[in-house]
């Protein structure tokens, strides 16, 4: 499991990428890599292989460092899915915009266990330039159109129901008067800078949380995950044993996708169930008692100390 502070080497390159490029003669396009090689099913310990992948740019932000690809099917790595990459070279972010079509190479690195331990991007070509958009056009998005706007800190959290790990039926409204420290992740994720960091962070935050008999009385960690498909209670109960969450502090659940419509806009998630592609963001609530947002993290960047402290300061108000 990877660490929440950041042990694993943060992705190098940008950009996963693009629909097959257009057929046709041009001189002046760049080549794109060539094609990896597939990593074995079961990986020797120990070994490095790399993947060719193809995306689309969701979002770019050149002064943080960010980029959020859309990218297809990785065989032999992970589904489909929406990522955000942090390159070490921002430069890389310079003449990349929204809606860019990009193939890149992914370098894998395994543990002593076959798991991957980290993830680098280290190729990234354009593929084929964004459209030109007309003026005053909004760059493309992968969240539907209509959606509610985010919620902002004092306002209330939409009510929604899940299925816990125990096969139990629990609405959000059934943990009022508690902080409710929420995140959404699901078991197949492989990238270690995503669903398994937000598993270590809770791990660590349940471990502050249970050292006082009264914050463990007042506190729920919950993990819920946005593929119903695939994980049912009876795997989200394995998976909950293997990361060392202990019910009722810190549950997984799960939620069916016409109940994660009621939340997962307005708390920052973007995510998509495409067959058996997931396209997703990070994003993790902090709830107050009253049910009201306290705090919203969007991203991997919080550390268990500082919602630590939040949840300290809810308790004490």
């Amino acid at each position: 499991m990877p660490s929440p502070n950041g042990s694993i080497r943060t992705l190098t390159r940008l950009a996963l990428a693009a629909l097959p490029l257009a057929t046709g003669c041009d001189a002046t396009a760049p080549r794109p890599p060539e094609a990896a090689s597939p990593t074995p099913e079961t990986p020797e310990p120990g070994e490095v292989a790399t993947f060719s992948f193809e995306g689309v740019v969701r979002h770019v932000d050149p002064d943080s460092g960010v980029v959020s690809i859309d990218h297809e099917d990785i065989p032999g790595l992970m589904p489909a899915m929406l990522m955000d990459f942090h390159p070490e070279d921002r430069a890389l972010l310079e003449d990349t915009v929204v809606d860019d079509e990009v193939v890149g190479t992914l370098r894998v690195e395994y543990g002593d266990r076959g798991e991957v331990t980290a993830l680098d991007l280290v190729d990234l070509v354009v593929s084929r330039p964004a459209p030109p958009r007309p003026p005053g056009a909004e760059p493309g998005s992968v969240s539907p159109p209509g959606l509610p706007p985010r919620l902002e800190p004092g306002q209330l959290v939409p009510d929604f129901e899940v299925t816990t790990q125990q096969g139990e039926p629990l609405r959000l409204s059934d943990l009022r008067g508690k902080v409710v420290v929420l995140t959404f992740v699901f078991t197949r994720c492989p990238d270690p800078n995503f669903c398994p960091l937000m598993d270590a962070k809770f791990a660590q935050l349940a471990d502050r949380v249970a050292r006082s008999p009264e914050r463990t009385e007042r506190v729920r960690l919950l993990s819920v995950s946005f593929d119903p498909e695939h994980d049912t209670p009876e795997v989200l109960a394995s998976h909950a044993r293997r990361v060392g969450a202990d019910p009722p502090l810190w549950t997984y659940a799960v939620a069916s996708h016409e109940e994660l419509a009621k939340v997962s806009w307005p708390l920052g998630l973007s995510y998509g169930p495409d067959g058996a592609a997931i396209r997703h963001t990070l994003s993790t609530a902090v709830i107050a008692p009253d049910g009201t947002l306290a705090r919203l993290e969007e991203g991997n960047s919080w550390t268990p100390a500082d919602l630590d402290g939040e949840i300290r300061r809810l308790l004490d108000r």
